[in-house]
C-alpha cells in the first residue's frame, strides 16, 4: 500500500456525510485523498494524535501532510482535490472562519433531520484500497 498522507475522516453513520464521499470521488483530480469512517479503529488511533473529540462526530476531519483541519475549513479544502469547477469552492476562504463555522455549524447540528434517507456510499472495487477501516 502505499503512503497514506491525505486523509478524510467523516461520520459513517451520516447520509449527508456519506453523499460527500461519493460527491468528492466523483469529481476528483486523481486518487490522492483516501477516506476513513470516525468510527473506525484506524480513526481512533490517527485522530488520537490530534486530541480529537469523539463524543460528537459532527464535522468532517481532514488530515493533509501531517495537519489537521476541521468542519467548514476541511470542507472547503476538499476542493484542492477536485477538478474544476469545483475546485473553485476553495473562493470561500475569503468569508472569516467562525462565519463559515457557525454556517457550517447549523448544517451539522440538523443533518440527521435535513437528510434522513438512510445512505450509504459503497466504494466501487477498484476504490476499495483508498478507505481504510
Amino acid at each position: 500500500m502505499r503512503e497514506v498522507k491525505d486523509i478524510l475522516f467523516y461520520d459513517g453513520d451520516c447520509a449527508l456525510c456519506n453523499r460527500c464521499v461519493r460527491y468528492v470521488t466523483s469529481h476528483e483530480k486523481n486518487d490522492e485523498l483516501f477516506f476513513s469512517s470516525l468510527q473506525s479503529e484506524f480513526a481512533r488511533k490517527e485522530l488520537a494524535k490530534f486530541n480529537y473529540n469523539f463524543s460528537s462526530p459532527d464535522t468532517l476531519v481532514l488530515v493533509r501532510d501531517g495537519k489537521v483541519y476541521y468542519r467548514s475549513t476541511a470542507a472547503i479544502d476538499l476542493c484542492k482535490y477536485l477538478k474544476a469547477p469545483y475546485s473553485w469552492g476553495i473562493a470561500l476562504k475569503i468569508f472569516p472562519r467562525f462565519l463559515r463555522d457557525w454556517v457550517y455549524g447549523i448544517v451539522a447540528r440538523n443533518r440527521k433531520k435535513w437528510w434522513k434517507k438512510e445512505y450509504c456510499f459503497l466504494p466501487p472495487p477498484e476504490m476499495k484500497k483508498r478507505f481504510i477501516d
